[in-house]
């Protein structure tokens, strides 16, 4: 048996769309951690394993204050403790005490990258691993308010290798000689996939403004058309969707709708005041309700309306039982956000992201797209 010590470095800086500025991790007061000297020792559960966390003294001193680099380690401690912010960088981590049989020893040892023995050592790890540092994230980013901390992101099959992932996201290395000498640990070849066919990424391609949606555009702009209040909320919910901010994604998406059906229903029965007096028991039925009744009016996909109505009943959850959505629930959202731009008067709305790609076809395989 041999024990084995895998150390990881993960990235916690997050661009934000909103502001241009990047917060290389967690901010400090008058303090950084000082390496290992004050890492948070953790025991894992149900193991003998015991995981390390700690953050660098990264950085240098310009005009008499620290200036953080990741590539230098020159903090002066007298300015430290009067400096106000401090840039605490990537979280660094050491798991010691998992001990290996001898076919994982041998299997990382030859470096013998889809070995089945390896696999599965990398996997078990992960699970060692992740569930502590996700936790730790989380503390960081909740109660004390660092929204910037960017989250760990968890193992994806469908978009990369186990390799891929501990040496991208973990960066991880091991050794066997109590950290004299390391080595990189990747379980498989590191490979990233783009599970996405030829049409749907085309489709992709057909959100962006068109020579056909320009002179659309400018039709609207001389009948002097304003997008409604509704537009700005879906807006702001598609922004948070292409962020990643699903919690809040969900409360604003809600929001939309509630504001988009109101303005649909007033602008058809504008010229009716009985009409519009009649809805009162309409409005009094749960927002659920609602959608299903006017979307069936309008025949939407049923589709869209089922999964329109669990995105509602997702946002309750949020605010009442502070429910955390997962990634696998943005379908929901995004049929919630399709119902909604059916709702607003104007030129279709489209949902785009910030970072498409981009690629070069034949004219004739763009127009063939239905």
């Amino acid at each position: 048996m041999a024990t084995f010590l895998l150390s990881f470095i993960i990235d916690l800086g997050r661009y934000n769309i909103s502001s241009p500025l990047k917060r290389n991790g967690p901010l400090f007061h008058r303090w950084l951690p000082d390496g290992e000297n004050d890492a948070i020792v953790l025991d894992i559960p149900k193991s003998k394993a015991q995981l390390k966390l700690w953050f660098e003294r990264r950085g240098f001193v310009a005009d008499h204050a620290i200036r953080y680099d990741s590539k230098r380690h020159e903090v002066d401690p007298d300015i430290m403790i009067r400096q106000g912010v401090l840039e605490g960088g990537p979280l660094i981590g050491l798991l010691s005490g998992y001990e290996l049989s001898e076919e994982e020893l041998s299997a990382v040892e030859q470096d013998r990258k889809g070995d089945p023995v390896y696999e599965a050592l990398g996997k078990k790890v992960i699970n060692l691993i992740c569930p502590e540092v996700s936790r730790f994230i989380s503390i960081i980013r909740r109660n004390y308010g660092q929204y910037w901390v960017a989250e760990l992101e968890e193992w994806d099959s469908l978009k990369y290798t186990l390799g891929m992932y501990c040496s991208t996201i973990l960066n991880s290395k091991w050794s066997l000689d109590d950290g004299k000498t390391w080595h990189p640990f990747v379980p498989n070849d590191p490979v990233g996939y783009l599970r996405l066919t030829m049409h749907s990424v085309k489709k992709t391609f057909t959100k962006y403004i068109s020579k056909d949606d320009w002179q659309c555009l400018a039709g609207y702009c001389k009948k002097e058309y304003s997008p409604p209040p509704s537009a700005n909320i879906l807006l702001r919910v598609h922004e948070l969707l292409d962020q990643g901010n699903l919690r809040h994604a969900f409360i604003e998406g809600t929001s939309a709708f509630e504001v988009a059906l109101y303005e649909f229903i007033r602008d058809k029965l504008r010229s009716s005041k009985i009409l519009q007096e009649s809805l009162g028991s309409f409005y009094q039925l749960g927002l659920a309700s609602q959608l299903t009744s006017l979307a069936v009016a309008l025949g939407l996909d049923v589709e869209d309306i089922e999964n329109a109505t669990k995105a509602i009943k997702i946002r309750n959850d949020i605010v009442h039982e502070n429910y955390d959505p997962p990634s696998s629930s943005k379908d929901k959202l995004q049929a919630l956000m399709n119902v909604t731009a059916r709702l607003i008067l104007g030129p279709n709305i489209r949902f785009p992201t910030i970072n498409p790609g981009n690629a070069i076809w034949p004219v004739k395989d763009w127009e063939s797209i239905d």
